[in-house]
């Protein structure tokens, strides 16, 4: 993997739409690298989805020091894109789907990302002695690559707040995101994508 974007901003101060537009606008002016409409829309409501939930779910964990990470990597064997959203949240959070519960009104985003992209997935951060230290979600898409790559500095974004919304629990969803994250799930979709 070749680091190619690195934004690091406070996470008590970082509001989800500015740091979704300047995440697809940093992967549209890099050097070596092609973006298609589809490419870049899929990559707005990835980035959307994956930030908010990282702000919404993050701030509980955060003081004034904490910052909210965002990596972007090119797999030039694989001309993958993947970008990373790392929060401070040290369990397990709920990433699994309220599909059955039609009345619900939240818990499908990480569906909605496998809609648009081409690989999704979760693992949490641990530190050296192996402690958890964050929570990453990361989503890959096909790109055209061009040429070359130069190394990419790493970005301070200073972004207004949003309001925040407590999370909502439900005991099904959570005993599945815990089973799911012992495994290191990762959903994997094929070329083909189901229009949303």
């Amino acid at each position: 993997m070749h680091r190619v974007l690195q934004i690091k901003t406070p996470l008590r101060t970082a509001a989800a739409g500015a740091l979704r537009n300047l995440i697809r606008d940093r992967v549209r002016v890099l050097d070596g690298v092609a973006l298609d409409d589809d490419r870049a829309y899929a990559l707005l409501v990835a980035s959307s989805e994956v930030v908010t939930n990282a702000l919404k779910f993050g701030r509980e964990h955060a003081d004034e020091k904490t910052d909210l990470l965002v990596d972007g990597d090119i797999d030039t064997r694989r001309r993958r894109l993947r970008i990373t959203v790392t929060d401070p949240r040290r369990t397990v959070p709920e990433m699994g789907s309220r599909a059955e519960d039609l009345d619900a009104t939240g818990g499908r985003g990480i569906t909605v990302v496998a809609g648009y992209v081409d690989d999704v997935g979760w693992y949490q951060r641990l530190d050296a002695d192996g402690w958890p230290v964050g929570w990453c979600v990361w989503f890959e898409l096909d790109v055209e690559l061009l040429g070359t790559f130069g190394r990419a500095t790493a970005v301070t974004a200073e972004v207004q707040p949003e309001p925040f919304m407590p999370p909502v629990r439900h005991p099904k969803v959570v005993a599945l995101a815990h089973r799911m994250a012992r495994l290191h799930v990762t959903i994997r979709r094929g070329r083909s994508r189901a229009a949303a």
